[in-house]
């Protein structure tokens, strides 16, 4: 569980930290404020995804000369990077009060 950054309370599970992203946010079901997370820090923690989907593109596509296999290794990339990329948002990213 986390806690709310406006009354402290833990109130918020770990799917629905998970769900959050810089433009999405929830209410806490203890005050109703908004929550939502540290733009910089979830764009960092989403970096790994990023990365090695777009180096599983290249490889496998520079590799065998083939557009199918180029997609495939980006999309094995990405769901191996997905794997760096839930503990580092669950540990890195912390909910925050929404600057709207």
């Amino acid at each position: 569980m986390y806690k709310c950054p406006w009354c402290e309370h833990k109130t918020f599970s770990f799917w629905q930290k998970q769900s959050l992203g810089p433009i999405r946010s929830i209410r806490c079901v203890n005050c109703t404020r908004r929550v939502s997370v540290d733009w910089t820090r979830a764009h960092l923690a989403a970096l790994p995804a990023f990365l090695i989907a777009v180096a599983g593109l290249y490889s496998f596509g520079a590799a065998f000369d083939s557009q199918v296999l180029a997609i495939l290794g980006g999309t094995a990339g990405a769901l191996l990077g997905s794997l760096l990329t839930a503990p580092l948002y669950h540990l890195y990213v912390p909910l925050v009060r929404p600057r709207r």
